[in-house]
C-alpha cells in the first residue's frame, strides 16, 4: 500500500504531464523551489496545504483529489487495455498501441476545461453541457 505521499506524489506528476507542463514550470506558478518537484513527486516529500491549495488551482481539480489512492482503478483500466490488444495479433497489437500512442498525444496538448464550465452551441445560442 503507498504511502499518503506517494499518492499524492502521483497526482502531482500525472496532472503535470496531463498540463504539459515542466517541473521548473509547476514551481514557479505555485512558488517553490524546482528543487523540490521531484521529490515531491516521487513520494520523498510531503507538500503543505497551502501547497495543496496552490496545485488545485493550477490544476483546476478539488483539493481531495490529491489524497485518493486510484491506483486500483488505474490497475483495472490497464488489465482492460491489455485483454483487448494481448488478443490480437503482432501486426494489430502494433497498430493499437500507435494509435494509443497518437490519441494521448492529442490529449495531453488539448487544453482542459475547468469543472462546470460549458460549450455554447453556435447557432441556437443554447448551452450543451459536456458529457
Amino acid at each position: 500500500m503507498p504511502t499518503l505521499a506517494e499518492v499524492i506524489g502521483r497526482h502531482i506528476r500525472r496532472f503535470r504531464r496531463d498540463h504539459a507542463m515542466t517541473q521548473q514550470g509547476l514551481a514557479r506558478r505555485i512558488g517553490v523551489n524546482a528543487s523540490f518537484i521531484g521529490p515531491l513527486e516521487k513520494g520523498q516529500k510531503s507538500p503543505s496545504l497551502q501547497t495543496i491549495e496552490r496545485l488545485s488551482q493550477v490544476f483546476s481539480v478539488p483539493m481531495y483529489t490529491f489524497f485518493i489512492d486510484d491506483e486500483a482503478d488505474d490497475r483495472a483500466a490497464i488489465d482492460r487495455i491489455r485483454a483487448l490488444v494481448g488478443s490480437r495479433s503482432a501486426e494489430e497489437r502494433d497498430f493499437l498501441l500507435k494509435t494509443l500512442e497518437e490519441m494521448v498525444k492529442l490529449l495531453r496538448r488539448r487544453p482542459r476545461r475547468k469543472a462546470g464550465e460549458e460549450k455554447k452551441r453556435e447557432g441556437d445560442g443554447r448551452d450543451v453541457g459536456l458529457a
